[in-house]
């Protein structure tokens, strides 16, 4: 995440002139939707709802797996 939000933020500041509006707006959104997507990560992790799903599928994949 870091990453891509160094490279969008480095592309919107360094990379881009005055008349490139379109661009810069883009670039503005996809480094906006990095945080935010971030974010919701880091929510669901904490809340344990990642967990809860791959305790599920563990429990599933047991329940099918024959011996």
């Amino acid at each position: 995440m870091e990453t891509l939000k160094k490279i969008y933020s480095e592309a919107l500041l360094e990379k881009t002139g005055a008349k490139e509006s379109d661009t810069r707006e883009k670039l503005w959104i996809a480094y906006n939707v990095v945080g935010k997507v971030e974010q919701h990560l880091l929510t669901v992790i904490e809340t344990g709802k990642l967990a809860a799903k791959q305790l599920e599928d563990f429990r599933k994949q047991q329940d099918n797996t024959k011996f």
